[in-house]
This record gives C-alpha cells, sequence and structure tokens, in this order.
C-alpha cells in the first residue's frame, strides 16, 4: 500500500467529529484581487491611472472571510472538524461570519463584538500575495481579552493554535499564556503560525528574540508553520529545530524538522493553482487534522498538502469536505 492508498484508508476511518480545535485571534474580511500578467505590466498600468486623473483597471475580486485563523477554522470545519474560533470584531464584522463562514462545524460563540472589523486587501501578483491590513482589534489581542468560558475552551481543545503573531502588538505574551494553560492544565496539542513579521519594522528583530527565548525555547509549541521566507525571519532552520518541530511548507513541497529528525520532503501535487490566499492556512488544517488522528510524519504532510492543493485548484476556490479531499487522492498525483 502506498502512501496515497494509505492516507485513503485513515481517512476513511477517522472518527472527525469527536475532535475539537481552537484558533485565535484574527479574523478579517478579504478583499481578493487577483491581477493578471507581470507585477510590472501592473505597476506600470498603476501609474498610467495615477497620471490620467483616476480611472479602472479591470481585476478579478473576491470576498471572503479570512485572517490565519478564520481561513484555517473553515477548512477544518469543512472537512468535518469542529472548530472553535476566540477573536474580536465589530457586531458588523459577527454577521459576516455568520453569512460567510459554513454552517456546520463553526462555534462562533467565543466571538468578541466590541472591537472593530480588521480587513485586508489582497493583490494575488504571480506566485506572491502582497496583502494591505488593518488588522485592528488584533493589533493588541491579549490574553487578560479571554473570558473564564474562554479559557476553558482552551483547555478542553484537542488542539489549539494561535497565528498572525506578527500584526499583534501582545503576540508573545497571548501566545505564552494560552501554551502554557495548555500544557499545564490541557490535553491538547498546541500549534503556532506566527505569519510575517517584517510588518512589526523596527521591532523586529528584538521581538523576535522575545519570542523564541518567552515562547518557542520554553517546550510550549508542538508545531511551528512556517514558509520558506519564514523560517528564515525566524533564525533559519537550523536554530529552530532545537527548539520545537519546524512544520515547512513551500510550493512543491512539505517537511518536518527536529532535534535530530528530518523527514523526507513530501511533494506537492501536480495542479494548477488559481490562487495564494490562504493556501497555507488550508495547509495548517491538514496538518492538525494529520496530528490530530495520528498519522505519521509523512502521512501528515501529504494530507496538509493536498488540503491546500484542491483549494488553491478549485475553479470557485472551495475547500474540500472529506469525501472530495479522498477523492482528489485518487485521481491527483503527486510533483
Amino acid at each position: 500500500m502506498n502512501l496515497n492508498e494509505s492516507l485513503v484508508k485513515n481517512l476513511e476511518q477517522a472518527n472527525l467529529q469527536d475532535k475539537k480545535v481552537v484558533l485565535l485571534p484574527h479574523f478579517c474580511l478579504d478583499h481578493s484581487v487577483k491581477v493578471n500578467g507581470s507585477p510590472q505590466a501592473f505597476l506600470q498600468e498603476a501609474i498610467q491611472v495615477v497620471q490620467r486623473g483616476g480611472g479602472n483597471i479591470v481585476t478579478e475580486n473576491r470576498l471572503s472571510a479570512g485572517g490565519k485563523a478564520v481561513n484555517c477554522a473553515k477548512a477544518l470545519a469543512t472537512l468535518g472538524v469542529p472548530a472553535s474560533i476566540i477573536v474580536k470584531t465589530s457586531p458588523l464584522g459577527y454577521k459576516l461570519l455568520q453569512e460567510l463562514l459554513p454552517s456546520q462545524n463553526i462555534d462562533l460563540s467565543h466571538v468578541s463584538q466590541d472591537g472593530k472589523l480588521a480587513s485586508t486587501a489582497v493583490i494575488e501578483l504571480e506566485g506572491a500575495n502582497v496583502m494591505l491590513s488593518d488588522p485592528s482589534s488584533t493589533t493588541e489581542f491579549e490574553p487578560e481579552q479571554l473570558t473564564d468560558q474562554d479559557w476553558e475552551l482552551v483547555k478542553t481543545a484537542d488542539a489549539v493554535m494561535i497565528s498572525d503573531w506578527g500584526l499583534n502588538g501582545r503576540g508573545t505574551e497571548l501566545a505564552r499564556k494560552i501554551f502554557q494553560i495548555v500544557k499545564q492544565g490541557g490535553k491538547g496539542k498546541t500549534f503556532f503560525d506566527p505569519g510575517d513579521p517584517v510588518v512589526k519594522g523596527d521591532k523586529m528583530a528584538e521581538d523576535i528574540t522575545r519570542l523564541l527565548n518567552e515562547v518557542l525555547g520554553k517546550d510550549l509549541v508542538d508545531s511551528l508553520s512556517v514558509n520558506e521566507a519564514e523560517v528564515d525571519q525566524y533564525g533559519g532552520r537550523d536554530n529552530l529545530r532545537k527548539l520545537t518541530r519546524v512544520d515547512l511548507h513551500t510550493k512543491s513541497f512539505g517537511q518536518s524538522i527536529e532535534a535530530e529528525l528530518e523527514t523526507d520532503q513530501v511533494a506537492t501535487f501536480d495542479i494548477q493553482p488559481l490562487r495564494l490566499t490562504g493556501a497555507g492556512d488550508s495547509w495548517n488544517a491538514g496538518n492538525i487534522l494529520g496530528e490530530l488522528i495520528g498519522l505519521e510524519n509523512e502521512e501528515r504532510l501529504l494530507l496538509a498538502n493536498a488540503v491546500a492543493n484542491y483549494y488553491i485548484a478549485s475553479q470557485d476556490g472551495q475547500l474540500a469536505t472529506r469525501d472530495e479531499l479522498i477523492e482528489f487522492l485518487k485521481q491527483n498525483k503527486q510533483i
């Protein structure tokens, strides 16, 4: 039985409804703009529009509920895994969540409505995203904002994921406190996707050092999810692997690296990508699911690749159900 066949069998047999995943702290309204042609051509066209005093550039636009926590929750819920989000937004933001998220497997009872709606304009250009972000309430999301009900949820979850550390001025405190609670009194696995640190500007190096010393270096994180650029920004794979398991996702492979262990690179699938926004978050959903159902490393990485590749190749940007993912694994080959 090859790796694909083994994964299909495990997915068919897995009881997903008895799992519970908690994700925080970022929700934003995403306005994705897909630009055809090269970045240089787009910039030149934009300059020409400015020079003539304004005007239109025709693009493909899409509105969706975004933010790493919400994107990952959507992918898990669509697969059939119950997910709860702890985020802060406005009353309008809450209504958008109700409208834009799947009707099943998403718990919105821990969403606070006394904040501001965050938003991001995402410009998709030839294999890269340029994100114009207003993180709003996420910028100062701190552990003191969690209610007693939130803390109880964290303690009882099978997995807890914190993301978008780069956008949160209190991100280190949030991760340290929540992951400490999970490790001391909870039962779940801890997942951390810090995101792009460059947005921290002049404080980036200082804040990364604090993160390494106070969170990653304290055995609080079971899985650190990073892409190729981020693994270098956070200190490089050789340094990070001494602190935690690094789950690296790229366009062509996924790989886990920790201590003396380094898995083989597990190839992605031979598909034509149609979008970029949310690919890493979908990958995280597959990675979390693989951990929760006890998959071996290579099979877990294959699952993460499949969830992400299904999404980015979908004509209408749909996420995979379990049955759709199983069919995808049967019909598609790795590169």
